[in-house]
């Protein structure tokens, strides 16, 4: 007769050969044949809260949500503080819109002693998707001590401290996910773009050299060297570049396009403006070849159509940008550019109302959104073309308060204040601008 310990033991053993079979099914990606054997271990042993993980994750992959929510409820019912169950209902949750939720469950993880990795990645998106950049960087900085070598927890944090202007904090995070990933590109281009950002060529130049050891074949680096010496006003050799990356045998339709948008864009700032135009097409045929809208391509079109004075094809292309672009600038700089081309073609008319239902859109994601300060830029736009000097100043005053240092509204600012015959004030104020830009960008 077998003794009662060593049954208990066979069971265990088999619903380990079950656990371990549904795995490396799993690990196939067959999560609907790994339920069969994670079945056969639960009713072995339905008192096992692995059986229960493992069948919450297949329900999961197979985008079963209920399924696996269900499974990982069944598992706090034998442990009430597992903290990997908890990390799983807050992901559900979140898959299933329930941010409130997702946060519940991921705090409840940390308080029962859960302390991985991609808990604070993710707790880190949840505060990132929220707007809260210091806790989204603090998250990323514990996963990052959890797990040193994940390079994607690294490249978002870098991310996330450029867009504060954090430079020296995203270049110490850049230097270990090259140390620590040598072989992963994101850290290189995104340490090129930062040192590039402060006008620090040599050393921007020394880690593009790296990159291109390190990658030789990736065309992302060929485009930033295109970009560093357009930089360093070395137009010619930028061409030269870009003609023996096309002519490539290895170069694609998907880099050909790019290509092309970059060619338009040194052509652009050189103002040759048909030849811009002309590249511009280019790659939107090749977008049209593969079924894409081309947004940047679009919008760098209607652009260059503007400053040709080709107003009807300046309204065709921002009507498409309104419609189709998932890019939120390039929308709504279209929607100011409707009126505006209608105004240029001497149709007042008909623009005067679309500039007041610009106004009122722009103020509305003004309010909703007190940062935006393109949508002010453009509410200024639209009042100036209506003549509402006084109104328009008012605004741009506020804007120039918020970001001194920026170029662009002084321009602005310089048109209205001629406007309205402030000429001391405007010739004041294109000294204060002229100290900012180079010298070629300067105002007569």
């Amino acid at each position: 007769m077998q003794r009662k310990g060593t049954v208990r033991k066979m069971d265990h053993l088999q619903v380990q050969e079950y656990l371990t079979q549904g795995a490396v099914l799993a690990g196939q990606g067959r999560h609907q044949e790994a339920l069969v054997y994670y079945d056969r271990a639960e009713k072995e042993n339905p008192m096992d809260i692995d059986i229960y993980l493992s069948k919450g994750i297949a329900y999961a992959n197979l985008d079963r949500l209920d399924e696996a929510k269900t499974q990982f409820e069944k598992a706090l019912k034998i442990n009430r503080t597992s903290g990997l169950a908890y990390f799983h209902l807050g992901s559900i949750a979140l898959l299933q819109g329930d941010v409130a939720l997702g946060f519940e469950n991921y705090n409840k993880a940390v308080a029962n002693g859960y302390d991985d990795a991609q808990l604070y990645y993710s707790i880190g998106l949840l505060h990132e998707e929220k707007g809260e950049a210091d806790m989204a960087i603090r998250n990323y900085s514990k996963a990052i001590q959890r797990d040193a070598l994940r390079p994607d927890i690294r490249i978002r944090k870098a991310r996330l401290l450029l867009q504060g202007n954090h430079y020296p904090e995203a270049l110490q995070t850049l230097d270990e996910t090259i140390l620590t990933n040598p072989d992963v590109f994101e850290g290189y281009h995104l340490k090129f773009c930062v040192l590039m950002q402060l006008k620090q060529y040599a050393k921007a130049e020394t880690v593009l050299a790296d990159a291109i050891a390190m990658f030789p074949k990736d065309p992302g680096f060929v485009m930033d060297r295109v970009t560093l010496l357009i930089e360093q006003k070395k137009v010619d050799e930028a061409l030269a570049v870009l003609t023996d990356l096309e002519q490539a045998e290895e170069t694609d339709d998907g880099i050909r396009r790019r290509i092309c948008r970059e060619r338009a864009q040194i052509y652009a700032g050189q103002e040759e403006i048909a030849s811009a135009i002309a590249s511009l097409n280019e790659a939107k045929a090749l977008a049209e070849k593969a079924g894409e809208f081309d947004a940047d391509v679009i919008f760098l079109l209607t652009n260059c159509y503007l400053s040709a004075g080709e107003y009807d094809k300046v309204l065709d292309y921002s009507r498409q940008l309104l419609e189709k672009s998932q890019d939120v600038y390039s929308r709504e700089t279209a929607r100011y550019y409707i009126p505006l081309a209608l105004k240029l073609s001497g149709r007042m008319e008909e623009a005067l109302p679309l500039y007041r239902d610009a106004v009122n859109e722009f103020r509305g994601q003004s309010l909703a959104s007190p940062g935006n300060l393109d949508a002010y830029l453009l509410r200024v736009l639209c009042l100036r073309d209506m003549e509402q000097y006084e109104k328009a100043l008012e605004l741009l005053d506020y804007v120039i308060t918020l970001q001194p240092e920026k170029a662009e509204p002084r321009l602005v600012r310089v048109t209205l204040l001629e406007a309205l015959g402030r000429n001391e004030e405007a010739l004041e104020e294109t000294k204060t601008v002229n100290a900012m830009l180079p010298e070629e960008l300067r105002r007569k």
